[in-house]
């Protein structure tokens, strides 16, 4: 049996072998991928095999005998080229890639920017509320901004003793109900609570009994507003309620 040329081989492989090792060697490509490239490279060493054949009716004294020298430096050349190409193609993917996280970067940016400008609009209730002792003296404190940032209304409660979860609760409540009977229907509310954050969001179940008519009257407040979004911040960007709240402890209001 006559050993196929080169071309062959290389047609061979790139139709039937799996080319693991190809594959766990360029990450990024596919079967499908390098097989065509070694595809090209078969068209390259035929082409190259035909431009040493002698010319039709020299005889056979003109037939060149390919040497293995001339087969090895045929498939280094072959080797080398999808080396190249898959190299040229792992720049080309490369650069896609950064432009589309890029853009993805510009969208988030356009979106959140969006979000600001909307959130702008909007009226601001910050809530809060603190326990002596937890239980004891307890208060709940809300502060309302309009769109420019100008206060609008203070509220503060004296509970009674408590504890700093119910009074927290207390002063969502009252924020809520104030801002309704204002009639705002758009508005950020913000509370350094985690806890009443993610238990109205749904993300911490409410498993104190005494929390429970709190976290209903607080949902269904919430449901009154054509648009709401309820925030966690930092006890320091909270300042303004948290003084309301001290007050209402303090004076009994």
């Amino acid at each position: 049996m006559p050993k196929p040329v080169l071309a062959e081989l290389l047609r061979f492989i790139a139709a039937n072998e799996d080319l693991p090792r190809s594959l766990a060697r360029y990450h990024g490509y596919d079967r499908d991928t390098l097989g065509k490239l070694i595809s090209a490279a078969a068209d390259r060493v035929e082409e190259a095999e035909k431009a040493r054949e002698p010319a039709p009716g020299a005889g056979s004294k003109g037939i060149k005998v390919r040497k293995q020298s001339d087969v090895e430096k045929a498939a280094q050349r072959a080797a080398e080229e999808i080396d190249e190409a898959m190299e040229l193609s792992k720049a080309e993917r490369d650069r896609r890639r950064r432009d589309r996280a890029a853009a993805e970067e510009r969208d988030r940016h356009a979106v959140q920017a969006a979000q600001e400008a909307e959130a702008a609009k909007r009226t601001r209730l910050y809530t809060d509320g603190a326990a002596r002792g937890n239980p004891g003296p307890a208060g709940a404190g809300a502060v309302i901004l309009s769109p420019e940032g100008h206060i609008v209304a203070k509220i503060g409660k004296f509970l009674g003793d408590s504890t700093n979860n119910v009074a927290e609760y207390m002063g969502l409540i009252l924020g809520l109900k104030r801002a309704k009977a204002m009639g705002i229907k758009e508005l950020d509310v913000f509370s350094d609570s985690e806890l009443l954050v993610k238990q109205l969001a749904g993300e911490y179940q409410v498993k104190a009994d005494h929390l429970r008519p709190l976290h209903d009257e607080a949902r269904a407040l919430l449901q009154g507003f054509s648009t709401i979004q309820v925030r966690h911040i930092p006890r320091e960007e909270n300042a303004a309620a948290d003084a309301m709240s001290n007050r209402a402890i303090d004076e009994r209001l």
